[in-house]
Formats: structure tokens, C-alpha cells, sequence
């Protein structure tokens, strides 16, 4: 019988009625798909607008919203300074910008930024200025120093790179003298933390280092990004260690010491060239003395300044044998210890630096060429010929060749003028791929699974009728304490039963077995009640008939009575496949073989390894629930009708 009548929908109250029901199923309907429609959008999203939580992503029709997204992957949040790294090559950025979730949430001067930055690739002599500043910097980033570089790497990458470059998790401990059973939990913090601006840091030359040099070079190649060869993407995720940063900030802070400087220089070089104005000078030794990198000094050895160093060891180290133990060297005597013209590796670095700041007089350093700044003003002034073109080819106005920059932002916005469509999809499917390598590089995962939902399926659709047609067809005096006992069984949290199950398992020498994953699930107490109550309702007279035609009862139960209980078995079975699928708290008691685990322990671990990422993490959570929408999808129908015909009858 109808709620409202045939004649009741036509009156007023009974409009009112249905427009009601249907508003209501409108707005619970919108309660389920807008957090799904919002855990796809955080699946597709970064540091920049993750946080925004939004049902539709919003960098799909905003170009302003995808050079934001571009910025953040080139400058990511968890590497060192990378904001203050950002402005250097683009000065107009906003100093009250402190984290890129608060850009992503300040939309509207984000916007305003963004559009004011793209609008200079509109102009086409500016166009055409920035199109050539960027092929020379494609030129000099093809054979600059892989160790004076800095690395936006993604932090997915590392462990395919870690693993792909090992092979086998023994031998990746060995060499990195650690302790790590999976290698998804491999992230190296210390590549994305490298002090490049610190006077005193030089690089230990070690596996892990090593391995870092690697990595820079397979970036270099594009191996993680194949969309941006060309040689008109120039700007990569490897780019200079550019140090005039630290220079516009030291600058900056001596004009506003007191007694320093009254104002800023209107353009300062770098490195400072010796016909430089004497404040400019000035400035620039105390620079070099305070700040400047000593892996950027060399100086002129000399018999006198060896003899100096010598007395500066015998000074600092007083013995010959501590000075072997401290620095682990194995030197005869004072006079085999060289002074060297740049800083050496190892632990020799910090006394040469010390010997240098101390009994070297600044204005006797000489700047290397590892400098980024001065080896990209030498390789421009050599392809250009003299400042004029220079400033003629880039539009500057640059009274000597000092002013220069790396024009590492203009290599970016041309990359991106050029790319725009593939940093889209790289961001849109980027988060993708990193679970799908995960899930497929973690044993049998994907396997177990399929097995485990195949097995399941199967011990479902072949226990749970039995006993349903047994209590229901065979009158035993305890069905219904039967039926009271399954049903009481429900009554109970599944972690109630968890420790005796496991014991039982244990006791029986299941553990790390399937059966451990399927019988403890294989009779369900509700599922049986159903299909009893459903055989109960079946006419007596179809069972009586089909014995008068010689039937036995194994005809009779899967000829006859198993096709007319079709939808509470797609239920039943509906349900036995969301428990294997996505029960990883069972699965990863009784089968602590990793060897074992199936796809929801597997991003379980996932979560925990990944969980600052909660992007990918989402995109694991949207890949997960895609086989169940599936099922539901085909298999609506079926379910639906499992779900009104018991109560029909």
C-alpha cells in the first residue's frame, strides 16, 4: 500500500508531501557524494590547495590556479627556505606569504599575482626577451655541477629510484647502515634539507650522497618527467644553487644595523667585481667574511702561507698523533699536511676554513666558478659577445655583467607557456601512479587480494544456503535455538572474538593462510536467518512436485530453490566482498607475512608511511573504493532487489 494515495497527491498537503521526500532524498544524496566529490578533488591536489577542501577542483578551468600548483611542485613546502628560494626569482612575491596553504586559501591575491606574472608572456617582445634568456639557461643546465644544484624532487620518486638502483632491501641497509623493511619507507629527508648557503657546509662525499648525485642526474634526464624534455621546457626540477639570495638578505640587514649603510645600492652585482664602487666594496668583503660559502673561495698557496698553515696546525692541534686521530689522517709530519687552494673534503674542510677567515687576508679570496651566478654570466658574455647584446637579446639595462641573474623564473614561465596542459595531467595523475607503483611493488598484494575475494565468494554462496535450507527444510528440534545462536553472534564487536580466534588459528597452524582470512567469516549468522525465512516462505507444494518428478534434494537446492533466492545472495555475497576487501585489521592479525598482506593492509601501511601526504593518501582511498563502486554499479539491480523482497514477503 502506498504512503500517499492516488487521490492525496493531488491536494495540496500532498504536493507539499512529495516536494518534501523528494527535497529531503535530494539533500541526503548530496550528504554521500559531496565528501566523496571532495576526496577526489584532495587526490588530485598539493600543498597549495589540499587544504581548501573543495567538492570540484578549481585548477581545472583556472590557469592563475595551475601556475600556483606548477610554483608549489618547483619550490615544495618541505624543502629548506624554498619560499625565500621562490622570491629570488620572482621579487614581487609577497612577503606575508608564509606557507603555501596560506596562498591557497588567500584566492583572490594569489589570483591577482598569478595573472600579473602570465601576462608578461602575452607581450610579444617581452615573450621573445624571456624565450632567450631561457634557452641559455637551458645551455648552461645541461653541464652544470650536479653538486651545486638543488633538487624540487618529489618525494614519491625516492623510493622507485632507491629501489630500482638496489634491487633488494639487504642491500640498500648495508650500503646506508640502517635498518628498513620496506622500501616505500624510504625518504631521505636529508636531500631536500641540504644547507647550501651555510658558510661552513661542504658535502660529505658518501653512499647516501652519492646516491643524491644520482637522483639529480635522473631529474636531469627527466626520467621522472618525461613531459618536460624539450629543449623548450628548459626549467626542470634541478636548478642552480643560486646564493644571491643571501646576498639581497645580508644587504638588507646591514642597512638596517645601525651604523650601516643609509641606503640600498640601486643595482647590486654579484659576485662584487674589484672596480665596484668602495660602500658596494666594502659590503662585499664583510659579506665574504660573515656569509659567503667557503666550497665558493680559493686562495694563492704560497711557500710563506704554507709555513703559516703549518704553524696554525701545530698551534690548534699541539701533536702530530692527535691531529692523525682527530682528522683520522695518517701524516709523518707536519710538512706532509698541504695547504690546498679550495677547501678539501672529509673532516680537513673546517680547519682549512678556519685557516683561511683567520690568517688569510679577505681581500686576497678569490671567488671559484662554482659559483652558479659567475659561471652563467661567463657562459652568457661568451654565446652573446658583450653586455650590449646581452642587454639587447634579454631587455635589460645592466651597466656590467655582474647584475646579471640566473633567469631560472623566466625559464619557469616559458616551461610553463609550453607545458601547461602536461603539468595539469602530471598533477591531476601524479598522486595516481604513486599508489598504483606502491600497491604492485608490495609483494602479491593485488594477487592476495583477487584470491582472498574469490575464496570468500565461493565458501559464502556454498555455506550460508546450506544451512539455510537445512534449518528451513528439515525440521530439527533446535532450529530455533540455532537461529537465536547465529543470530547472537551479532550481538558482539568483531574484536570480542578476535583473540579467541586467534588462538584457535594459532592452535590449528592456519596463521598466514588463507583459510585464516576466510573461514572465521565463512557462516553469517543475519545472512543465514534471511535465506531460512526465504525458504520458509517458498510453497511447499514446489518442493512436493519437484520429488514426485524424481528429483533428489541436491536438485531440489540447486535447481529449483537457489535461483529464487538470487538477490539475497548478490547481498550476501555483496557483503562477503566488502569484508575481504577492505578488512586489513583481521587480515594483518592473523597473517603478519608481509608476503600475505592483500591491497587494504598494504594501504593501511601506505597511510602510515605516506600519512604528511595526505593527497596521495587520498588518492589511495579513491583507487580502493573504485572496485566496490563497480560492483555496486553492475550489481544494483540484483541488490535492490534483495533489499525489497525479503520484506515483501
Amino acid at each position: 500500500m502506498p504512503m500517499i494515495s492516488h487521490t492525496d497527491k493531488r491536494s495540496p498537503s500532498g504536493r507539499l508531501a512529495i516536494a518534501w521526500i523528494y527535497i529531503s532524498l535530494f539533500i541526503g544524496g548530496l550528504t554521500m557524494i559531496c565528501p566523496f566529490l571532495v576526496m577526489i578533488t584532495g587526490s588530485m591536489g598539493t600543498p597549495f590547495d589540499y587544504d581548501r577542501r573543495s567538492v570540484l577542483p578549481r585548477h581545472l578551468w583556472s590557469r592563475d590556479d595551475r601556475f600556483l600548483r606548477v610554483l608549489c611542485t618547483y619550490f615544495p613546502p618541505a624543502h629548506r627556505g624554498s619560499l625565500r628560494q621562490l622570491r629570488a626569482f620572482f621579487p614581487d612575491f609577497p612577503p606575508d606569504w608564509g606557507s603555501w596553504t596560506q596562498i591557497g586559501d588567500d584566492t583572490a591575491r594569489s589570483d591577482a599575482w598569478a595573472r600579473k606574472e602570465l601576462r608578461r608572456l602575452d607581450n610579444p617582445t617581452e615573450r621573445a626577451q624571456m624565450e632567450m634568456a631561457a634557452r641559455d639557461y637551458g645551455e648552461f643546465m645541461r653541464t652544470w655541477n650536479l653538486r651545486e644544484t638543488i633538487l624540487a624532487f618529489d618525494v614519491r620518486y625516492v623510493s622507485p629510484f632507491i629501489r630500482d638502483r638496489y634491487r633488494t632491501l639487504d642491500r640498500f641497509n648495508a650500503a646506508w647502515q640502517v635498518s628498513v623493511d620496506n622500501f616505500a619507507k624510504i625518504t631521505a629527508p636529508e636531500w631536500s634539507g641540504e644547507p647550501i648557503d651555510q658558510p661552513g657546509y661542504v658535502p660529505i662525499e658518501d653512499t647516501r650522497y652519492r646516491d643524491l648525485l644520482a637522483f639529480r642526474q635522473a631529474y636531469r634526464e627527466n626520467r621522472f618527467t618525461p613531459f618536460l624534455k624539450g629543449d623548450d621546457a628548459p626549467a626542470g626540477y634541478l636548478r642552480p644553487a643560486s646564493l644571491r639570495y643571501v646576498w639581497d638578505d645580508y644587504c638588507a640587514e646591514q642597512i638596517r644595523a645601525p651604523g650601516g649603510p643609509a641606503s640600498r645600492p640601486a643595482a647590486l652585482p654579484f659576485p662584487v667585481p674589484a672596480d665596484a664602487p668602495a660602500p658596494v666594496q666594502r659590503l662585499w668583503l664583510r659579506f665574504l667574511q660573515d656569509k659567503m660559502p667557503m666550497r665558493h673561495i680559493a686562495i694563492q698557496v704560497e711557500p710563506t702561507r704554507q709555513e703559516a698553515f703549518t704553524r696554525f696546525l701545530v698551534g690548534r692541534f699541539r701533536t702530530l698523533d692527535y691531529l692523525n686521530r682527530l682528522l683520522e689522517t695518517s701524516a709523518g709530519s707536519w710538512n706532509e699536511i698541504r695547504l690546498t687552494p679550495t677547501i678539501p673534503t672529509g673532516s680537513m674542510a673546517r680547519v682549512w676554513s678556519d685557516f683561511v677567515r683567520t690568517s688569510v687576508p679577505v681581500r686576497e679570496w678569490q671567488v671559484r666558478d662554482t659559483l652558479p651566478e659567475k659561471a652563467f654570466q661567463e657562459l652568457v658574455l661568451r654565446c652573446h659577445g658583450s653586455l650590449a647584446k646581452i642587454n639587447a637579446a634579454y631587455g635589460l639595462k645592466l651597466s656590467r655583467i655582474e647584475e646579471l641573474t640566473i633567469p631560472f623564473g623566466e625559464a619557469l614561465l616559458v616551461t610553463f607557456r609550453h607545458r601547461e596542459r602536461a603539468f595539469e595531467i602530471d598533477g591531476i595523475t601524479g598522486n595516481y601512479r604513486a599508489v598504483i607503483d606502491y600497491l604492485f611493488h608490495r609483494g602479491d598484494a593485488v594477487r592476495n587480494t583477487l584470491i582472498l575475494v574469490l575464496l570468500s565468494a565461493l565458501v559464502t554462496l556454498t555455506v550460508n544456503p546450506l544451512a539455510g535450507y537445512a534449518l528451513s527444510r528439515f525440521r530439527l528440534r533446535s532450529t530455533e535455538r540455532l537461529i537465536v545462536f547465529c543470530l547472537a553472534t551479532m550481538a558482539f564487536p568483531a574484536a570480542v572474538s578476535a583473540i579467541p580466534g586467534f588462538l584457535l588459528l594459532r592452535d590449528f597452524g592456519m596463521l598466514n593462510t588463507f583459510a585464516a582470512l576466510v573461514l572465521p567469516g565463512a557462516a553469517n549468522g543475519m545472512t543465514i536467518f534471511l535465506l531460512k525465512g526465504f525458504f520458509d516462505s517458498l510453497p511447499r507444494e514446489l518442493y512436493e512436485a519437484a520429488t514426485i518428478d524424481g528429483a533428489g534434494e541436491w536438485t531440489i537446492f540447486t535447481v529449483i530453490s537457489l535461483p529464487l533466492v538470487k538477490p539475497i545472495l548478490a547481498v550476501s555475497l555483496l557483503n562477503s566482498f566488502l569484508a575481504a576487501y577492505n578488512g586489513w585489521e583481521w587480515a594483518i592479525v592473523v597473517c603478519q607475512d608481509p608476503r600475505m598482506w592483500t591491497v587494504a593492509v598494504w594501504t593501511y601501511q601506505f597511510y602510515q608511511a605516506l600519512g604528511g601526504q595526505q593527497f596521495v593518501v587520498m588518492a589511495a582511498f579513491v583507487l580502493n573504493s573504485l572496485p566496490v563502486l563497480l560492483v555496486f554499479l553492475f550489481c544494483q539491480k540484483i541488490i535492490l532487489r534483495g533489499i525489497i523482497l525479503p520484506q515483501m514477503k
